[in-house]
This record gives C-alpha cells, sequence and structure tokens, in this order.
C-alpha cells in the first residue's frame, strides 16, 4: 500500500474509532440513573433476557428453551432464539464461571446494549459508503451515533434483543448490498452469497421476527436481476439456522423461534430460484406461494402482520397465539404517528420527514441505473418496507434509525453538491437539534422498574424460598412448585426475583386468567378461589390497576362493570389483612400511593392463597 493510501486509511480508521467511541458513551446516558441504589435494567423483557441468560451460565452453552416457570402451570416456552441471551452468558461465565450470580450475570447484560449499539456503526458505515459515498458514510454516523430512537434502544441496561436486531438489520443489508452489485466470476458470487446468508442466519438467530428481511432482500434481488445468487444465500441461511430451529420439539409456528424459520427461509430460497427461471419457473413459483399461503403458520403470519392477531390452534404444546386483548394493550404494538409526528421526531429526528425525499432520490438512481444502483435499490425497498412497519407499530423505530441517519447524510451531501456546504450544514440541524429534549429525557432511564418492586418480590422469595434451583429450569417439573398470580406486566420480574413460576407473564401467557381474576365481581369471588386453586398458585401479588381493568374486562367478557367492585380494587385497597377468606396478607411495598379519597395504600402487596 502506497503512502497516500496508507494515510487515507489511516485517517478513515481513526474517524470510525472516535464515531465508535461518541456512540459508546452517549449510550451511557442511562449509567446514573440505573446504578443509583444498585443496579436495574431498564425494561421488564431485560429480565426475562437476564433469567435465561442466568440459567445458560448454569449449563454453558444450552440455551433453555422449555420452562416450566413460564406459563404456570403448565410451563411454556422463550419464544426467543438463542443467540441474544448466549451473548450475554458466555462473558459471564468467562469472568465469573459457572457458578456465577445473577448480579454478575445483569452487570454483564447492562454493559452488552452501548457495546454492540456502538458496533452497529462497522456495517452502516460499510453500508451508506457503498451506497452513497465516503462523505455521505461518516455524516450517517454522527447522525446515527445522536438519535434518541437508536439510543434508547441501545443504552446501558436496556438488555432486550433488539438492540441486536438493529446490528444485524445493518448487517444483512451491508451484505447483500456487496451481493447485489457484484459483477464477478462464480468463485467470488459464492462467498458473497454465504456472506450474506450467514448475515441473514444471525439475524434470526437472534430475533425470529428478523424472517420479514426475506421478502425485503428477495425482492431487491430479483429487480436487480440477481434472483439466483439471493436463492443461494437464503438456503445458505435455512441451513445454518436449521441445527437450531429443527432442534424445538411442538408445533411449527411464526410466534416462536423453531422449526418456521429455516422452512421459511428455505422456501423463499426456492421461490427465488424458480423465479430466476423464466416463465415456466414463473408458474411453479406462484403455485408454490399459494399453497405456502395456505400452511397455517404462513397463513397466520400474514393475518397477524395485517390485524395484529393470530389463530388460536397455535396455542398447544407449550406455545402461545398473541391474543388480541393483550396486544392493544401493548405501547409498542400502536401505530407510530398515534400521537401525531412530534414523537417520531423527537425520537428519529427531523430526518424522519426527510425519508420521503430519499426514497425518491434511491428509487430515480435505481431506476436509471446510476452508480451503485443496486444499492440504491436495496436501501428503497428496505426502507419503504420498514418505514410501513414503523408506522404501524412504532417498536421498529430503532430498525428505522439508521436508514433515517443514510438518508439525512445522503441528501445532505446531495445538497452541498447542488448549492453550498452551508446547505450540508442546514440539513444536518435541522435533522439533529430537536433530539436533545428525548436525551435530556433518556437521562432519567423512563421506564425502568422502582426498586420498591424489585425489593418487594425479592423479599417474598426470602419469606418461603422455593426448593431447587430456580436457574435450572431443565430440573423442575412443570406445576411442582406453587407459582405467583401477578399482573402479566411483571411477570418476568416475578420468576426472576421472587423465583417462583408465573401464572401470567409478558409473552401473553396467562393474560385471560388473570383478566378473569382482577376483574371478578364479588358474587364470583368463588371463582376466583378456584381459579387461583387450578393455577397452582401459592401467592398472589396485586397493585394499582384501576387505569387497565376495563381492558382486562373487556379481554374476560366482562363488558364494562363498575371498577370498583372489581377484584383488584376490592383486595388490594382494603385494609384488612384478609380481604377475602382465602387471601392473606404477609407482605407489603415500603412505598404507598394516594387512592381514591387521598387515603395511602401501599404500592404493592402480597397475599398468601389458602
Amino acid at each position: 500500500m502506497d503512502r497516500p493510501r496508507r494515510g487515507a486509511f489511516r485517517r478513515a480508521a481513526l474517524f470510525l474509532a472516535c464515531a465508535l467511541a461518541l456512540a459508546f458513551v452517549l449510550r451511557l446516558v442511562t449509567l446514573p440513573a440505573l446504578t443509583t441504589g444498585g443496579l436495574r435494567l431498564l425494561s421488564v423483557d431485560d429480565y426475562g433476557h437476564l433469567r435465561r441468560a442466568a440459567a445458560t451460565v448454569r449449563d454453558f452453552p444450552r440455551v433453555p428453551v422449555f420452562d416450566p416457570y413460564l406459563n404456570h402451570p403448565e410451563g411454556g416456552i422463550w419464544i426467543w432464539p438463542p443467540l441474544f441471551d448466549l451473548a450475554i452468558a458466555a462473558p459471564a461465565r468467562l469472568f465469573f464461571g459457572s457458578g456465577a450470580e445473577v448480579g454478575q450475570v445483569a452487570l454483564v447484560a447492562a454493559w452488552l446494549p452501548p457495546v454492540l449499539g456502538a458496533l452497529a456503526l462497522l456495517p452502516l458505515f460499510a453500508l451508506a459508503r457503498r451506497g452513497a459515498g465516503e462523505r455521505a458514510a461518516r455524516l450517517a454516523l454522527l447522525v446515527y451515533a445522536l438519535l434518541p430512537g437508536a439510543i434508547a434502544w441501545s443504552a446501558f441496561g436496556h438488555a432486550d434483543q433488539h438492540v441486536a436486531e438493529a446490528l444485524s438489520l445493518l448487517g444483512v443489508l451491508a451484505a447483500f448490498a456487496r451481493l447485489l452489485g457484484r459483477e464477478e466470476p462464480p468463485p467470488a458470487a459464492r462467498n458473497d452469497a454465504l456472506l450474506a446468508g450467514v448475515a441473514l442466519a444471525l439475524a434470526v438467530l437472534v430475533w425470529q421476527g428478523s424472517v420479514f428481511l426475506v421478502p425485503i432482500v428477495a425482492l431487491a434481488a430479483f429487480l436487480a436481476g440477481r434472483a439466483r445468487a439471493a436463492a443461494w444465500a437464503l438456503a445458505a441461511a435455512a441451513a445454518v439456522v436449521a441445527p437450531f430451529g429443527l432442534a424445538v420439539s411442538g408445533p411449527v409456528t411464526y410466534v416462536s423461534f423453531g422449526a418456521f424459520q429455516p422452512l421459511f427461509l428455505a422456501l423463499a430460497a426456492a421461490l427465488l430460484l424458480l423465479a430466476s427461471l423464466g416463465r415456466r419457473g414463473w408458474i411453479a413459483a406462484a403455485a408454490l406461494a399459494l399453497a405456502a399461503l395456505a400452511w397455517p403458520p404462513i397463513g397466520d403470519g400474514v393475518r397477524h402482520l395485517v390485524l395484529r392477531t393470530t389463530g388460536q390452534a397455535m396455542a398447544r404444546g407449550g406455545y402461545l397465539a398473541y391474543p388480541a386483548d393483550w396486544l392493544r394493550l401493548i405501547g409498542e404494538y400502536r401505530p407510530l404517528l398515534a400521537r401525531g409526528p412530534l414523537p417520531a421526531i423527537t425520537q428519529l429526528s427531523a430526518g424522519f420527514l426527510l425519508l420521503p425525499f430519499a426514497l425518491f432520490a434511491w428509487g430515480r438512481r435505481a431506476w436509471r441505473r446510476g452508480t451503485e444502483w443496486q444499492t440504491a435499490l436495496l436501501l428503497a425497498v428496505a426502507t419503504a418496507s420498514i418505514l410501513v412497519m414503523t408506522l404501524l407499530q412504532r417498536r421498529y423505530v430503532y430498525d428505522l434509525a439508521p436508514l433515517v441517519a443514510l438518508a439525512t447524510a445522503d441528501l445532505a451531501v446531495a445538497a452541498g453538491r447542488r448549492w453550498r456546504r452551508e446547505a450540508t450544514a442546514l440539513v444536518l440541524a435541522l435533522a439533529i437539534v430537536p433530539t436533545f429534549t428525548a436525551l435530556a429525557e433518556l437521562t432519567r432511564a423512563p421506564g425502568a422498574p422502582g426498586a420498591d418492586l424489585l425489593t418487594t418480590l425479592a423479599r417474598l422469595a426470602a419469606l418461603d424460598p422455593p426448593p431447587g434451583d430456580p436457574l435450572r429450569p431443565a430440573a423442575t417439573r412443570p406445576g411442582a412448585i406453587a407459582g405467583v398470580m401477578a399482573p402479566w406486566a411483571i411477570g418476568h420480574f416475578v420468576t426472576l426475583l421472587a423465583r417462583r413460576p408465573a401464572a401470567a407473564d409478558n409473552f401473553g401467557y396467562g393474560f385471560t386468567r388473570q383478566a378473569r381474576l382482577f376483574t371478578a365481581p364479588p358474587e364470583e369471588d368463588g371463582m376466583a378461589r378456584q381459579l387461583l386453586h387450578a393455577a397452582r398458585c401459592g401467592y398472589l401479588v396485586t397493585t394499582d390497576l384501576r387505569p387497565v381493568l376495563p381492558a382486562y374486562a373487556a379481554a374476560a367478557g366482562r363488558g364494562s362493570p363498575p371498577v370498583d367492585g372489581m377484584l383488584a380494587v376490592r383486595v388490594h385497597e382494603s385494609d384488612s389483612p384478609r380481604p377475602l377468606p382465602f387471601l392473606r396478607l404477609v407482605l407489603v411495598s415500603q412505598s404507598a400511593w394516594p387512592a381514591p379519597g387521598g387515603r395511602l395504600v401501599p404500592r404493592f402487596k402480597v397475599f398468601r392463597v389458602e
């Protein structure tokens, strides 16, 4: 390498290092709030990953799939693939050994997201440089490092798989951009296809829903005339995922990770290969696609994407179908613009408003077959698809964020070329300035569980320690340990901190059952007692459920009865240690809230079921 090229390489490496450092430091914005008074993670799903990762440390490298602590007393499956939890467990096992305490595993879980969030800049740089040039790539990194919609999902303590989804998404797009843009002899093309296939397989092993990338890359490859190469990539992805997915027993369902994902990848590879063979191949591909739509997992997947519900036929063998009423309560399933455009702008910057212009520019570049037109085509297809997904379900903001950054940078550079460099600065300023309000909000770690909830559940574990090691699920028979009935939204807290099975949890298991219990009127107290005994629950946890009880009542088929008469209100707001003959108060939290009338009531109560 000659001296000028060495100098350019060093400057690029230095810039990348600085950008990575900036992104990492910004993602520590939640560190003070989450470490004051002891380490906390940012969301309830983080505690689900923590329990699974801690169990993996005990029996490394086996990642548990069936867990008797879920869907108590029948037991349930972890719907997630293994890779993210394994990424937490591996360093925890290395640093702390097989007997690592939960707090030590939590420390690894808390630090992993900012590392992965910063590493996402590497595939983003490769993708942006190929599709928009060196200058736009550097600007894209700066914008992405600052976006609250990216920082929030990759901040210190947010140990959910979504941070790895953003990283794997960019890896897939960068690898397929390379595959679609290469005009190389067969050996090089095979290497590119293998690289793209492995990138896609890793995305699916991080989150089962990453199969949404399959139609995106398949469509872009077909339009770019590279269908056969992409088919080999999808086949390679299916081969990598198959040993993991086919090892999971149970029905084939898109909701959970299992056999569906490798079969879907293989099906997509076959469709793409047939479509590359001309008219007869098209006819065969169409027939195969129609047959696939008649397959329940595919049909249920399409219905879920459109209607946000699923067929109940999947709710067997420990697997679940998301209840429609439960989905309506999940904040991340709400449309992005439900409260107007301002929340989207504060998360994604004003660059969110530039997406239609970027789509037009990339589409025109692809239509005219200009420089790197295949990458422009892939960006246009991916951005349009993920934009629609995010508008329907705002949780996909972490996937849209890097594309907003790339669009902002690309348009800023184009503006600078056409007018003056000041235009670049103006576009970037308009895109970035509105985000600082959201960054300030992130310093408070909104949504993090209160220390009182965590302490109360830990006190329950100390009050009545369960037998055996809760972090060895395979050693526990479903229903053998008395469980805890608590609102579904704290289910993962129960299984990890109370160290007991949860009768309702954050996967939607037991949602309707807990809705029936908490909304029961006085004349159904006998039914409530029978329900708790049938669910083999030794404890009941209550809190202020007034805001969600109408939705619970609808899910339980009760219509709209008065909230004051529901069991959750009668039990939790009662002054009696025995609000019902079969419930005895054993624990109260240290914090309180003002009930109607101004009377202070403990925020959480724990009752023994008798």
